[in-house]
């Protein structure tokens, strides 16, 4: 098993929905378990493994929601549960990560009192990290659960009788993530909260394609799955300059170290500028004509009309 979970192997456009659950599942899940106590006790060794084990989480959690009519309802509730939780401290921890990283690599000796206090700040996450770490180990309920969950897949009531093929199921799937996809693009005068809906829209797209992919040629998963991808990774900077200005001045009103707050506004006003820099460079890199270009390889019926809806967008 790959510890990423990310690409699925071992099915085809021939093999059932269940088989496909099956073995997305089989790679997802225990990849969570795999880098949750390497992110648990050893991030300071290596801080990619809270990266990964975050990243994990929402696969396993984007193979649940796929995959949830197949699944046992209670089994999966208490999966999803416990990988919301995972996720929300991982990402936590994460967040601090990244922005302490960023702040040192832009700012240098700038940045050392703030990076101080961000270190505490990300001491104090690390806690909840190992806690939710500790539940899923006791008893080994996570794999227990795992393994339950893999036992009880079924086909719903209504395909009961036969097997449902996983090629015209995926198809299925993937024009419903691509049309929510599409519904999100924004315009050319979007703001950031316009932009971060349509990120959540591009990782669900993303996401989507990692667990379909099997079901259709190589083109969905090299051209344009890294259209995708870029596009999630643009949208992320966007988010991370978005977040750490108003982090930081939120901060700035709330330190009792009276030497920090200054600081703290000085470096929210420079990443508003990034940000600036940011905005300016996705709108040139995502254009009407690229746009139009993934709806086209990801929706082929696509006429005409989409021609003029995506010459409206950034």
């Amino acid at each position: 098993m790959s510890a990423s979970g990310k690409w699925i192997e071992g099915i085809g456009s021939e093999s059932s929905v269940e088989e496909a659950a099956r073995r997305s599942l089989e790679a997802r899940l225990p990849a969570v378990n795999h880098w949750l106590p390497l992110a648990a006790y050893l991030a300071e060794q290596d801080v990619e493994h809270v990266h990964r084990l975050r990243v994990s989480t929402r696969r396993a959690v984007a193979a649940l929601r796929l995959y949830r009519d197949w699944l046992p309802r209670k089994r999966g509730r208490w999966l999803k549960q416990r990988l919301k939780k995972i996720r929300r401290a991982a990402g936590d921890a994460r967040d601090l990560d990244v922005l302490a990283q960023r702040l040192a690599r832009d700012y240098g000796e700038r940045a050392a009192p703030v990076l101080a206090m961000i270190a505490e700040r990300r001491a104090a996450v690390q806690t909840a990290l190992m806690k939710i770490a500790e539940r899923c180990r006791r008893r080994d309920r996570f794999l227990r659960k795992t393994a339950r969950l893999l036992a009880g897949i079924r086909p719903p009531d209504e395909h009961s009788a036969q097997p449902v093929r996983f090629g015209g199921w995926a198809a299925e799937r993937l024009a419903e993530a691509a049309a929510e996809f599409f519904s999100a693009l924004p315009d050319e005068g979007a703001d950031t909260a316009a932009l971060h809906q349509f990120r959540i829209r591009a990782k669900a797209l993303r996401y989507t394609i990692e667990l379909v992919a099997p079901a259709f040629g190589a083109e969905l998963r090299n051209e344009y799955y890294p259209v995708v991808e870029e596009l999630q990774v643009r949208l992320g900077k966007i988010q991370d300059h978005v977040t750490a200005a108003a982090r930081l001045r939120e901060w700035a009103t709330d330190v009792e170290d009276r030497a920090l707050p200054d600081a703290l506004r000085e470096l929210a006003v420079e990443e508003s500028a990034h940000l600036d820099d940011e905005l300016r460079e996705f709108r040139a890199w995502w254009t009407g004509e690229r746009a139009e270009e993934l709806r086209r390889g990801l929706v082929p019926e696509a006429g005409s009309d989409a021609a003029s809806a995506c010459s409206a967008s950034v």
